[in-house]
Formats: structure tokens, sequence, C-alpha cells
């Protein structure tokens, strides 16, 4: 065996990639991406956040978020309005057509996930859910160490 199955990266990493690939072929026809439906997932869940403070949260560049907050809005998932506590800023909200698609992508979302993880029985993926939470709430927001 490989070196690289021995390293939790790797193998967390390559978890992550069968997902998103099952998923991504999910997404194609709405012309985006894994990442712009966790972002507006994001917008969903938090609305009139900043753009910033979404970047922020998701650890995505002001410039990269720029350019996906742009593209959902060019496709009437989201729309932007300026900051009112700061002009040179945008709050992002969902539209009713970004909601249809978080909520039925939600459900694929889920069904890729079950598909990779189903060697894994229900309480497996649940210790497993657990896990990594631990280790991202330890972790989130300590990027020094």
């Amino acid at each position: 065996m490989s070196k690289l199955f021995e390293s939790y990266g790797f193998l967390t990493g390559k978890i992550v990639q069968l997902i998103e690939e099952d998923f991504i072929e999910k997404l194609k026809s709405f012309d985006i991406d894994a990442r712009q439906y966790g972002m507006l997932v994001k917008v969903f869940e938090s609305p009139n956040m900043s753009q910033i403070q979404i970047a922020e949260e998701l650890k995505i560049d002001r410039t990269t978020m720029a350019e996906r907050a742009e593209q959902l809005e060019s496709l009437n998932y989201i729309t932007r309005v300026k900051n009112p506590q700061d002009k040179r800023t945008y709050c992002l909200n969902i539209t009713k057509q970004g909601i249809e698609l978080v909520e039925s992508y939600w459900k694929l979302l889920k069904q890729s996930e079950s598909k990779i993880l189903s060697p894994l029985s229900d309480e497996e993926k649940e210790i497993f859910k657990n896990y990594l939470l631990k280790i991202y709430n330890t972790w989130k927001g300590n990027t020094n160490e």
C-alpha cells in the first residue's frame, strides 16, 4: 500500500473529492459548482450577512468571494445590496429561485454523501461525523497553530 494511504489528510481529501465529483454531476444543469452551492447555503442560513463576513466564515479570499457572488447574482440565486453600515461592502440575500435550488439540491447532496459513505453503517456514519465535528470545532478559526 502506498504511503499516501497512511495520511489522514490524503484520505480525507479523497473522500471529499469523491463526494464532490458525484455532487458536481448533479449541479451541472444549474451552472454552479459545489463551492458556489456551499456559499449559497450560507447565504440561505444567514440572510443579509455581509459578503466579507461570509468570506471569512467560509475561508474564501475576497476576490474569489466577489467572483462567486457576481456569478450567483447573474444567475438570479442571490441579490447583493449595499451594506447600510459600510457602503463599500455588500450584504447578500437569497432569492426565491436560490431557495428552491438550495432545498432541492440539499437532498441530492445528502444522496451523494450516502452513496460514498455506503460502506459504513448508520452508527459508523454518526460516529464519523462526530469525530469530524470534534476536530473542526477544536480548530475552526485557529489558523496559527
